[in-house]
């Protein structure tokens, strides 16, 4: 499915570009930003985690396909991605008295490549308007967990790390599992001066990032993350 899913991808862009060409201004050049990264998170059974934003970069290429005031930009991007959690509990259980904190940092590595429609007030320069699905190619990453706290006046601190596998399915070892693709809509605000160009748009993830497993959890991750980029054109003539 996800060999069918990019060749479409690659195809239907190959073909926007190719039928533009002739009358379109074609430029190109390299995009370099800001993510701030996190998720909406919905728990089998109701729990509720408060997730926090995670700082990342994104840096690749973006093509301007300009048609007057309209054009189509299709990018491809290393960006980082992810979350955290941080919750502490504390109280009595059976006369022993306990608190802890627990922590954890998912810094997820992706291939984005949105395909963004954009509209130019002033033609190719001026306050612009973007709007485009997205895709996201999971490549790697790592998951830090950390508890900490006392039991009965007595310290405690385990930490562990785990790599991220990208994968359909969960498996059974001890790696931390999410789903190989993650597509959505994105849209935003950006303005264009010249060859420069900067936005500020938001992604709204539409699948989960949880992959499936065997034990029926009906839990969710979608992606929630907010972006600040430039770019900088180059003519392709």
């Amino acid at each position: 499915m996800k060999s069918s899913l990019l060749k479409g991808l690659l195809a239907s862009t190959l073909l926007v570009a190719a039928a533009g060409t002739a009358q379109a201004q074609v430029t190109i050049g390299p995009r370099v930003g800001l993510n701030l990264a996190n998720v909406q998170a919905d728990f089998d059974g109701g729990e509720d985690v408060d997730t926090k934003m995670k700082i990342g970069a994104q840096v690749g290429l973006t093509l301007n396909a300009q048609f007057g005031n309209v054009a189509f930009q299709p990018s491809l991007l290393f960006s980082q991605k992810g979350f955290k959690i941080e919750e502490t509990q504390s109280g009595t259980y059976a006369g022993i008295t306990y608190t802890a904190t627990s922590k954890l940092d998912a810094a997820l590595n992706y291939l984005d490549i949105p395909l963004n429609f954009v509209y130019t007030t002033g033609g190719d320069n001026g306050f612009q308007i973007f709007a485009g699905p997205y895709i996201g190619i999971g490549l790697s990453g790592k998951v830090k967990s950390e508890t900490s706290g006392s039991i009965d006046g007595e310290s405690f601190s385990e930490k562990e790390t785990a790599t991220v596998k990208f994968a359909n399915e969960e498996g059974n070892d001890d790696k931390a599992y999410f789903r190989t693709l993650n597509a959505g809509l994105n849209g935003g605000l950006g303005y264009k001066a010249g060859p420069f160009q900067v936005q500020a748009g938001y992604s709204l993830g539409l699948t989960n990032m949880f992959p499936d497993n065997d034990y029926n959890d009906d839990s969710s991750l979608k992606d929630r993350t907010a972006q600040f980029s430039l770019t900088y054109f180059f003519s392709t003539k």
